[in-house]
């Protein structure tokens, strides 16, 4: 396994200040109390030995000045180094922009465990960014197993980032481990950012927020008519086992059998549906998950850590040593963060896909996207330009009113989803792979991108699907849709702007 070789331009200082705005934290409709509400938490039971203790410095460095005439001018601060920060950041440092990336966490590896269909990372030139590939995707949508010829690839989260941070490296973008605590905007020109590091002031021109689900300097909760984001919440461990019986070169993607529940279990999964998810690494090896299918509140990690041991021990796997248990917890669907002048990106910019809760694909792809337009906004105002227009040009890359509206369609199957108990469930998966792949693809990959293809998906599912979810289906469409599924399917010029 790669080491990692970030950089430390500044010492850690102690917090002293810390505004951390989290639309999670109050008021929520599940506990988080006991688990970080960003996306993920692991707690490896040995130290990683890719972790180094004192990364080396060979970044520029900001400059320590408190005069606003003096204090160092940077054209683009990323708050934020997970996989869209860096990937951000170091799109941004090769269009030759200067670049500052900010997180107090940039010497750490990530914690998240990722996986994405492996032509979604050819495209932006990252599949050997792998710990594994699975030839085939399985699913069980009840007893029927359906094999998707398409393959999966487990992200090597220690080689992408270092992949990332060697890019910001050629591009000279400055890496800043400290937090960022203030963002002030005194000027059209430029903003004034502060850290828990006192002595750090920057200026920049643009202020990008990647701190994923926390929203720190993108949060509108508290807007009329805000809508809670739902959740999907998963507690996986990768482990020694004294063997599984999975096939190695499949990675199994939803399990939705529950011949384990009995008793009192039975009842809650009919109710609260989950599924197993398989990371297989060899014979005696591997990363199980328990996931909970979206839902207004999630399901707690107590549960679905109770359903995965009883899961596995239904299925004679016995653990004998765990490597390294993961707690997860995914904000999907919900309102869109302010669009204001700091603008978002990734899990900040509301990219979570909201029936999935796929991410990494489409930011890493967007990232090129987004630091072209802004490169090139920037260029247009020139020194003495309002940066307001180049932040709003930047929401548009991501929330268009093309992507507003396939967000519709997408959150709508979310939302039905989640009043679905197990056997609906299970009859709605079991429809959505069979239709044809370029239309399935497409909706998880968030590619449909016309009202005329969103139709034709809503018509080809209706048909295929059973006659119980096509009730449903009917329902939701009044209940749950109304008018924003209405205009999902329409024109964009007869749709209308409307906002989200």
């Amino acid at each position: 396994m790669p080491s990692l070789s970030f950089v430390s331009p500044l010492p850690l200082p102690h917090s002293k200040r810390t505004i951390h705005r989290n639309p999670l934290s109050h008021p929520t409709r599940f506990s988080t109390s006991q688990y970080p509400t960003r996306a993920s938490l692991t707690t490896p039971s040995t130290p990683s030995p890719s972790t180094p203790s004192s990364p080396p410095s060979s970044y520029p460095t900001p400059e320590k000045l408190q005069s606003h005439s003096k204090i160092a001018l940077y054209d683009v601060l990323v708050i934020g180094a997970g996989p869209a920060g860096l990937s951000l950041s170091s799109a941004l440092g090769q269009r030759q922009l200067t670049v500052a990336c900010a997180d107090p966490q940039l010497h750490k590896p990530w914690p998240n465990h990722y996986g994405v269909w492996e032509d979604e990372f050819q495209k932006v030139g990252l599949a050997d960014c792998a710990t594994a590939r699975y030839e085939n995707t399985t699913i069980y949508a009840g007893q029927k197993k359906i094999v998707l010829d398409r393959p999966y690839i487990r992200v090597d989260r220690i080689k992408l980032k270092q992949r990332f941070v060697n890019r910001c490296k050629h591009a000279r973008v400055t890496m800043i481990p400290a937090r960022v605590t203030e963002v002030d905007h005194p000027s059209r020109q430029w903003s004034l950012v502060r850290f828990d590091d006192q002595d750090l002031t920057i200026r920049a021109r643009v202020v990008i927020d990647c701190t994923g689900h926390a929203l720190q300097f993108t949060n509108d909760s508290g807007k009329n008519g805000y809508q809670q984001p739902w959740a999907q919440a998963a507690y996986g461990v990768e482990a020694v086992v004294n063997g599984h019986p999975f096939e190695t070169d499949e990675m199994l993607l939803m399990d939705f059998r529950d011949d384990h529940a009995i008793g009192d279990m039975r009842e809650a999964s009919d109710r609260r549906p989950t599924f197993l998810y398989v990371f297989p690494s060899g014979e005696r090896r591997g990363f199980f998950e328990e996931t909970s299918v979206i839902a207004p509140t999630a399901v707690s990690f107590e549960e679905l850590k109770k359903r995965l041991e009883r899961r596995l021990e239904h299925s004679g796997i016995v653990i004998e040593r765990v490597i390294e248990e993961e707690f997860s917890l995914i904000p999907m669907g919900g309102s869109l963060p302010r669009r204001g002048r700091v603008v978002g990106f990734g899990g900040a910019g509301g990219l979570v896909h909201p029936a999935t809760g796929y991410m990494v694909g489409r930011t890493v792809k967007l990232a090129e996207e987004l630091a072209e337009k802004i490169g090139r906004g920037l260029e247009e105002i020139g020194e003495d330009g309002d940066v307001e227009r180049v932040a709003q040009m930047g929401w548009d890359v991501t929330w268009n009113i093309g992507m507003l509206r396939q967000r519709d369609f997408l959150k709508f199957g979310a939302e039905l989803l989640g009043t679905l108990g197990m056997r609906e469930s299970c009859a709605f998966f079991d429809a959505f792979f069979k239709l044809p792949e370029d239309l399935w693809g497409r909706f998880l990959g968030y590619e449909l991108d016309s009202g005329g293809m969103r139709g034709m998906f809503a018509l080809w599912f209706f048909a295929i699907a059973d006659n119980e979810i096509r009730i449903r289906l009917l329902r939701g469409i009044v209940e749950i849709g109304g008018w924003r599924l209405i205009r999902s399917v329409l024109p964009e010029w007869m749709s209308g702007w409307q906002g989200e």
